[in-house]
């Protein structure tokens, strides 16, 4: 727990990976609460142009800027070119947020080679509260 307080502490800047512009959805439920925790979101999401009022990234490779996390909200089926796109950045993240039920076993290690911190079925919102509560 303490290498994920330790990124989530210091990060800025969070790729949310299919995040969905419908309130409902967990992964825009979670992505308004890291925003409103202080973080900036950057959503990625080939169907959209703009969620919640900002710009919407077709794939990872195409941000402008470097992220501190990607937050992955895609099927374990995905997790191969999950891992593909991240590698694919120009900036690697400090870290990789497989949210429940997204897989990330299969690829963890092929991750951790290229220096990138994994959690693997773990809920980002779940362990934010928690490293809050250890300040």
């Amino acid at each position: 727990m303490d290498t994920a307080c330790e990124i989530l502490l210091s990060a800025r800047r969070i790729a949310v990976l299919g995040m969905s512009p419908k309130p409902q959805r967990t992964s825009h439920a979670i992505a308004m609460y890291l925003r409103g925790a202080g973080y900036e979101i950057v959503p990625v999401n080939p169907g959209h142009d703009k969620i919640e009022g900002v710009d919407c990234y077709r794939e990872l490779a195409v941000i402008p800027e470097p992220v501190d996390i990607v937050d992955v909200f895609r099927g374990a089926r995905y997790q191969h070119d999950v891992c593909a796109a991240v590698l694919a950045m120009s900036t690697p993240p400090k870290a990789v947020w497989f949210q429940l039920n997204a897989g990330g076993e299969e690829v963890e290690g092929k991750l951790r080679d290229h220096g990138i911190e994994v959690f693997v079925d773990s809920c980002i919102k779940v362990v934010h509260s928690v490293c809050l509560g250890k300040r």
